[in-house]
């Protein structure tokens, strides 16, 4: 655990790559059609800081140090062709699902990644497979595993063998971690990208004039789009990119409903039914500014300095996990930073921030909207402790929980 990547080194590259992709759109206004660039950005630079600790020996990382080109060639196209059949399945998924084909800008982002998987896939893989060949890895390699219950199917298919069930691949636990994986992340993707576009649309849009005036509430609202695209950014390369170069892969998914539940209750679709049944704190605040506890500009600025303060902590919690964030998955463990001091941070400054942007509001207090808030904070606090149920199964967590007792509040709980 001593061995983990610095937070502030996460934090400070995908910062870097939130500022310098505002700048770079802003002036060549391309943000329209390439805006998942950053995405791709950010998982070259993991890469490479991945790259570098390989070579210094500091990576846990296990490395077969040759391979023979005729393996090499064979193993690189079989991934080629499995990940081309499952791109292509998702984005046709996308293409012709209700829900997905509204976002017009989805699509633009599923295409444009299809056509350069297209060119440069085997390619990847090619040189993937020189520098970062393991067959420990290959384990939690979904290319992998798809090809392993292709085969094992086929074998049971043609060879009519009755004493095994054709299916019964797919009931190994392994199996079933990797296709609920795919699943989690086809679900997820979407909603994570689209927000890399909004927050780039918004930044650019407070900057207008390059702060001409300086207006000091634009300025604020441009410093909270940027660190808004910095969470996001983050989040969105995590989930669209599981590669051995940025060393995320997952290695297991929580397999119980209850955890599924508590998750997908907190996203789009399903957050409308949640938010319908508990109505959300800042929603008050957004649908009803008037309410106000005091109609003063010095007290509007005290508000959102406050805000984006705790917003400064819950992005650099979220980034400090780097490219291993995700929901009911584990990848790597952060033991630094934040997570040195507690387990939740993600969840303690959301939870914070929720409460500073409802709060100085009169609406807020109204019981509908403050009983529906404290249910939403229930409903994170739920995701945290379903989390830790599937993270304990790992003696490394176990061991982590031993260092840092505490959830959510240093030396509280």
């Amino acid at each position: 655990m001593h061995n983990n990547i610095s937070p502030h080194l996460f934090v400070i590259s995908t910062f870097l790559i939130s500022i310098l992709s505002f700048l770079i759109f802003r002036e060549i206004g391309t943000h329209e059609k390439y805006f998942f660039v950053p995405v791709l950005g950010l998982a070259v630079v993991y890469g490479i800081i991945n790259f570098i600790r390989q070579r210094k020996d500091n990576s846990y990382f296990s490395i077969q140090k040759e391979i023979e080109f005729y393996p090499l060639v064979k193993k690189s196209i079989a991934r080629y062709l499995v990940w081309l059949v499952i791109i292509y399945a998702g984005y046709k998924f996308y293409e012709l699902h209700p829900l997905y084909k509204q976002i017009e800008k989805n699509l633009t982002f599923f295409s444009y990644f299809f056509q350069l998987y297209l060119i440069f896939g085997l390619p990847y893989f090619f040189v993937t497979l020189i520098f970062k060949s393991s067959p420990k890895e290959d384990f939690y390699d979904p290319a992998i595993r798809m090809i392993h219950i292709v085969k094992q199917i086929s074998l049971r298919i043609f060879q009519r063998d009755n004493s095994r069930p054709i299916f019964g691949v797919l009931k190994k636990q392994y199996n079933k971690k990797v296709l609920l994986n795919l699943l989690m992340r086809g679900y997820f993707i979407p909603f994570m990208v689209i927000q890399v576009y909004v927050n780039i649309n918004d930044s650019i849009r407070f900057s207008e004039g390059n702060f001409k005036g300086y207006d000091f509430l634009t300025i604020l609202m441009w410093t909270s789009a940027i660190l808004w695209l910095t969470d996001t950014l983050n989040a969105s390369m995590s989930y669209c990119i599981e590669s051995r170069w940025i060393e995320n892969r997952s290695r297991s998914i929580d397999m119980t409903v209850g955890g599924w539940l508590v998750c997908l209750a907190c996203y789009a679709p399903i957050n409308n039914i949640t938010g319908t049944l508990f109505p959300f704190g800042p929603f008050a605040a957004s649908k009803n500014p008037d309410s106000i506890f005091l109609q003063d500009i010095t007290f509007i600025y005290f508000i959102k300095i406050l805000e984006i303060t705790v917003l400064v902590f819950h992005v650099y919690a979220d980034c400090s996990l780097g490219p291993s964030i995700a929901n009911i998955t584990f990848k790597k463990l952060q033991t630094r930073g934040l997570y040195g001091m507690i387990r939740h941070p993600g969840t303690t400054f959301k939870l914070l921030l929720w409460w500073v942007q409802a709060g100085f509001y009169r609406e807020f207090w109204r019981i509908d909207f403050l009983f529906g808030h404290i249910m939403w904070n229930v409903i994170y606090i739920l995701r945290a402790i379903t989390e830790e149920r599937h993270l304990g199964k790992f003696e490394e967590y176990r061991e982590y929980v031993k260092k840092v007792k505490h959830r959510f509040i240093p030396w509280v709980v």
